[in-house]
Formats: structure tokens, sequence, C-alpha cells
């Protein structure tokens, strides 16, 4: 007997049910824009979470960052990934923030950022890193991490823990591929030399791979 379920339905992906999602929500459907909520607030809560400390403000930007999105859904042409467009959101809303947070209290902001993935070998001549364990060295990378400036420090965030390709990043930005891999050569050179310049360190902290700090 002939299935009754549509070849075209049978092997949808998870790229194809995203992008009826996308097409529903463009025309309204609030149920369709609450799934991609769902799929993508925890992705969206990481990249805020990192640069931004208070737990306020980053509630408050994640909303901002899909209330955004509702509003701007008729722009998106899915010319990129619909999280590649979200996560551009989410980026340009927080860089905001940062700067109106910078002007209002006139300090440097000391954000929660956390851990780092691997160096870029090619770029960096050092020893791949190796992988952060203790709670101290955890700490120094956090330390490390929010002294560098945001530029850098978001596209660190981007590429080790959200693991967005260069090309991604660089759509993100609004910059070229070549310079995401320079400020990621930067932020490896920059947070090795901070890592071993920490006295309470008793040896060389190693920064780790994808998602070995939490």
């Amino acid at each position: 007997m002939p299935s009754l379920i549509p070849e075209s339905a049978r092997t949808l992906n998870l790229d194809g049910q995203e992008a009826i999602l996308v097409r529903q929500a463009k025309e309204g459907d609030t149920a369709s824009f609450g799934e991609l909520v769902h799929r993508y607030e925890k992705t969206v809560y990481g990249v805020v979470s990192r640069m931004i400390e208070s737990r306020d403000e980053v509630d408050d930007l994640v909303q901002e960052v899909f209330l955004c999105a509702w509003k701007g859904l008729s722009c998106f042409r899915g010319d990129a990934k619909f999280s590649t467009w979200l996560h551009t959101i989410a980026v340009n809303t927080t860089l905001k923030r940062l700067k109106w947070l910078k002007r209002r209290q006139a300090v440097s902001i000391d954000d929660d950022a956390s851990g780092l993935g691997g160096c870029i070998a090619d770029s960096v001549e050092v020893e791949p890193f190796e992988q952060v364990s203790s709670a101290e060295e955890k700490a120094a990378v956090r330390s490390a991490l929010s002294k560098l400036p945001d530029k850098h420090r978001i596209v660190v965030t981007l590429y080790y823990f959200e693991e967005c390709s260069c090309d991604e990043i660089a759509r993100i930005m609004g910059c070229s591929v070549g310079t995401v891999w320079s400020r990621l050569h930067y932020a490896c050179k920059k947070l090795k030399n901070e890592l071993n310049e920490m006295s309470h360190i008793t040896e060389p902290v190693m920064v780790p791979t994808k998602g070995q700090v939490s």
C-alpha cells in the first residue's frame, strides 16, 4: 500500500523544517516564531551572557533580540541561515548595549565570560593548548577573557562557544574572513600571555578546547 505521507515530508531535514517555520512566522504565525525562539533561546542567551555581566541585563537583551527578530522578519531574505541572521542581531544588540553601559558607567565592563577553545595553530606559533581543569585555572581564563576588547571577545564567543564557522562570523560581524582570523589570532596570543603572567598560577595555564570550560 502506498505511503500516505508525501515524499517531501518524509525526507524533510531540520533545515527544511526551519525554513517552513520561518516562512510561517513571516506570515504572522506567532506559534511558528515561538518554536524558533525555543530552538535558539539558549544560543542567544549564551552569546549575550558572555558579553554582559548583569543577569537582569542579559534577560532584557535576550528578549530585545527576539523582539527585533520578530519585527525584522520581513527583511530576512534567506541568503544566510536563520541562525546566522539571529546571531547578527544578538551581536549588534549586545555591542550597542555595551557601548551604552560604558558611557553610563565610565568604567570598563567586567563581563562574566568564560572559557575559550583552542589556539589557531597555523597563526600562533605555540603548541596546541591543553585542557583547563581546575577551578583556579577556569577563573584565570574568565579573567583573561574579560580583558579582551569587545570585537575580539565576541569573535571568540562565536567561534569557540557557538561553533560558528569563520564564514558565518564574517557575515555576522560584517567583516572579511581574514579579519575574523586576525582577531582570533590576536585573542589567542593575548589570552596566552595574560594567563601565563598571572602570579597566582603556579604552572602556565593553557587554553581549553571547545566546551571544556563552563
